[in-house]
């Protein structure tokens, strides 16, 4: 009996050591994982409209991604949401031109800027769950002179 239970209490012991060694693995530095990535249209026509395609992102905390933002448009836009921007920790931006890095950009950052037919590349860990309803693009349009988001350029972003 006295040797089952020291089987026992060694069993459990490399069980624990093993566990905590995988927990460790998979716990570690979350910006060097493998991103997901997601892309994300800025969309308009001069005078007539603008809109996000999607208009609704939704991430999961914990994982790294990388949202493409691409500027299909003729116009500048901006992608900006102060509270989703609170609540993720940006790993960086990257700026590519023809397929090649141009640039990063790292820190934190509250609003970005594309321009026509351009994308970026922002790499994020989200940290803090919530619904954040204030994404919008506040350039004007060079026609009406009303934001962009006035004229359906607005959306929703989900942290699960």
């Amino acid at each position: 009996m006295k040797i089952n239970f020291y089987i026992l209490i060694y069993i459990l012991i490399i069980f624990i050591i093993s566990s905590k060694t995988l927990q460790s693995k998979n716990f570690g530095d979350l910006t060097k994982q493998k991103p997901i990535e997601m892309n994300i249209q800025l969309n308009g026509k001069i005078g007539e409209m603008h809109f996000f395609s999607p208009n609704i992102l939704i991430f999961k905390t914990g994982k790294l991604y990388k949202l493409k933002i691409i500027n299909t448009s003729k116009s500048k836009h901006y992608f900006s949401s102060s509270n989703f921007s609170k609540s993720i920790f940006t790993r960086k931006i990257q700026i590519n031109k023809n397929d090649e890095k141009v640039a990063e950009v790292k820190g934190n950052i509250s609003e970005i800027e594309v321009f026509p037919n351009n994308e970026v590349e922002w790499w994020f860990v989200p940290i803090k769950t919530g619904e954040f309803d204030d994404l919008i693009c506040s350039v004007k349009d060079l026609q009406t002179n009303k934001k962009h988001s006035e004229m359906g350029m607005v959306g929703k972003i989900i942290i699960e």
